[in-house]
């Protein structure tokens, strides 16, 4: 294993995986998503066709961010989803760095939800100093026959609602990437959200 970042041969420091608890298994769909206009298009259309529920994870939140196609924000999207009955639960990372644009869940955030009428479900997890729990997950309809899950690095800001190609849009612009899951893989990101959300800080 190498240092990716310096693209040298110096060993990492941290050993290879010699097994896993999610082993190989035949029969998963596998849809890389390429930045964040097409990744977040296909996730409002999965949000809105969930029949059961609505899970998932985020490292970074800005609270300003908009969903592509005239979608709303990511609170406009769970409100919706919650309003057709289904179970909307979000795990939040918090952190006491007041110069993230992070959702911290402090008490005027609180409060604007409530004043919003937003009912669904939210647990913040605040890490040791100030490293986070990284994942970003989508998870629909857990443990349906239609599970599908989207698993990949696109944080929910402005700069990574980038179009395919990055053209034609001023301003900063992440690429990045979602894969969308269904199979044994969407099944073993099921399994992990229960364990994030029982182990949730807050």
């Amino acid at each position: 294993m190498t240092d990716s970042n310096a693209g040298s041969a110096k060993p990492s420091p941290i050993p290879a995986a010699q097994g896993c608890s999610y082993p190989r298994r035949a029969g998963n769909f596998l849809r890389p998503l390429v930045d964040g206009d097409a990744a977040f298009r296909r996730i409002c259309q999965a949000v809105a066709a969930a029949k059961k529920s609505v899970w998932l994870t985020i490292a970074y939140l800005d609270p300003a961010f908009q969903m592509p196609d005239d979608q709303g924000s990511l609170f406009d999207v769970l409100d919706r989803a919650k309003a057709r009955g289904l179970d909307v639960r979000a795990i939040i990372w918090r952190t006491d760095n007041k110069e993230q644009f992070l959702f911290n869940g402090n008490e005027a955030e609180r409060q604007w939800l409530a004043d919003r009428g937003s009912r669904f479900l939210i647990r913040w997890d605040r890490a040791q100093k100030y490293y986070c729990q990284h994942q970003k997950l989508w998870l629909m309809d857990a443990g349906e026959a239609g599970e599908t899950a989207f698993i990949g690095g696109i944080n929910l800001d402005a700069a990574s609602v980038s179009p395919v190609g990055h053209a034609g849009r001023a301003g900063p612009q992440i690429h990045d990437v979602y894969c969308e899951l269904r199979g044994p893989s969407a099944s073993d990101a099921h399994h992990n959200f229960p364990q994030r959300w029982n182990e949730a800080s807050e």
